[in-house]
């Protein structure tokens, strides 16, 4: 099931994208992630403000969960209305059309999207290749000691 993030939502799912990262990206120490991980913090709290007005000018987040269940098992942020900036999955979701449902909520009412990728990601470059995204460019990334690809996938 998708719904918009909740405040309820927030510490899961950064513990949850902190291990994927980590998984993903075997090069590259827990640290290397604090800085992003505390822009995600800032950008989900922005999203679920407690006097309930949501800040909807920056970033979309949809939340998945099992059916009968509040716990969340994954998270689409879609930044700049084009911009997939996270997408991620619980180990014990994967492989269960998770990702594909999340990917097809970014999707939805857009004609364009985009995403950066790290290049020793494969796990996530082969997962968006499988969603039509395809390799536009790529730039040294000094900070990960690796190639970031940006990648394009034409919706409509």
């Amino acid at each position: 099931m998708l719904r918009p993030i909740q405040e309820s939502d927030i510490e899961r799912l950064l513990q949850l994208w902190l291990h994927v990262a980590c998984t993903n990206h075997p090069s590259l120490p827990v640290r290397y992630w604090s800085e992003p991980g505390r822009a995600m913090r800032r950008r989900l709290n922005a999203q679920c403000r407690p006097d309930g007005q949501r800040d909807l000018g920056v970033s979309t987040h949809w939340v998945y969960t099992r059916a009968g269940s509040d716990t969340s098992e994954g998270l689409v942020t879609i930044t700049e209305n084009r911009r997939v900036d996270t997408i991620f999955v619980s180990p014990g979701e994967q492989g269960h059309g998770v990702g594909s449902e999340l990917m097809a909520q970014a999707k939805f009412g857009r004609i364009q999207l985009e995403t950066l990728v790290l290049e020793e990601n494969l796990h996530g470059r082969y997962f968006l290749q499988q969603h039509g995204f395809q390799e536009a460019e790529r730039i040294f990334n000094a900070v990960a000691g690796q190639e970031e690809i940006t990648m394009h996938c034409r919706v409509a």
